[in-house]
């Protein structure tokens, strides 16, 4: 088999129909491959959509009880033979010719990657901003290089799955799987796949060949009771792979801290959005004990996430109430 194509799918009965006319429409695809759909415990009529295209497309689709994504993929993962895996979400699509690209790209390689269209929409589905959005991590002129700009910059066309071929004899000898639960599962697995090839075995490609569109969060979003111990486990699997490479002491100190700023920011959202509970005072303890004034001075550490270090703590009522009013429908 050429190329499997993995897609976990959770009520995606708004989606799954477009998603699967850009596969069947690519100007390219390789004479053996197949699909692999896993249906997540859906509950709406994603399944009897998927079976409408098994005359039309090769599609194997396995059901599970809901489990998330993470757990959706490795399932995945087990039943391909493929020689190459294209990770996709059921909500996203392929730009027309992206499979000839990312294919006929990685030979000779361990890695292709391509830009990324990020599309924007309301919560309506109407579009309000179109971004394209190239490989940060192209421009590592050494092992070192490429660790650095993967989780200094951190980018969604670097950690998401979709917009890369991979090697599927590299994920299994090394028997790398999706983890974490379905917190960053995806930006940890490239991250250790990185760490197994080597930073001039990636093909980059310029134009944007995936539509990664991002949706807009409503109100009635649940809060994830485990994110905080999810925010803990992540950045300790990143730690334990930073000392996996040839990083230097200072140069792991100063990504991790990076990282800790980063993700501690992401989960601080999360509960200004989703959490009844949360309070100001709350706040500054977690960005004060789990991240600390010292990393918001660090140079590597972008911008923009040391500015929402010091405006969530000394504008904390002010910050949240924008911030609500910006990302909530």
């Amino acid at each position: 088999m050429d190329l499997s194509i993995i897609i976990p799918m959770y009520n995606a009965s708004g989606y799954i129909d477009n998603c699967l006319t850009s596969i069947k429409q690519q100007t390219w695809l390789p004479n053996q491959f197949e699909i692999i759909i896993v249906d997540d415990g859906s509950t709406d009529d994603s399944r009897d959509l998927v079976d409408n295209w098994s005359t039309k497309l090769p599609i194997k689709l396995l059901v599970q009880e809901n489990q998330k994504q993470a757990v959706a993929r490795n399932r995945a993962l087990d039943q391909a033979t493929g020689q190459y895996i294209l990770f996709v979400d059921s909500d996203d699509e392929l730009a027309p010719d992206m499979i000839k690209h990312l294919y006929h790209g990685i030979s000779g390689y361990s890695l292709v990657e391509s830009g990324i269209n990020k599309i924007f929409l309301d919560p309506t589905g109407n579009i309000v901003k179109r971004e394209i959005e190239h490989p940060a991590i192209q421009t590592a002129a050494s092992q070192n290089d490429l660790f650095k700009l993967y989780f200094g910059a951190n980018t969604e066309c670097d950690v998401g799955l979709w917009n890369k071929l991979f090697c599927h004899d590299i994920i299994m000898r090394n028997n790398l799987r999706f983890d974490n639960a379905n917190f960053f599962e995806d930006s940890l697995f490239v991250g250790q796949y990185l760490r197994l090839i080597q930073y001039d075995q990636i093909k980059y490609i310029k134009q944007p060949l995936y539509n990664f569109y991002k949706r807009q969060a409503s109100t009635t979003t649940s809060f994830h009771q485990e994110i905080d111990q999810l925010s803990s486990h992540y950045i300790s699997k990143c730690a334990m792979l930073f000392e996996q490479t040839s990083l230097s002491t200072t140069e792991r100190a100063s990504l991790l801290a990076a990282l800790k700023l980063r993700v501690w920011i992401y989960t601080i959202h999360h509960h200004i959005k989703y959490d009844p509970q949360w309070r100001p005072q709350k706040q500054r303890q977690y960005l004060l004990c789990k991240i600390g004034i010292k990393s918001s001075f660090k140079l590597d550490v972008p911008l923009k996430y040391r500015l929402a270090f010091w405006s969530m703590l000394c504008f904390t009522t002010m910050y949240n109430k924008l911030y609500r009013r910006q990302y909530l429908a």
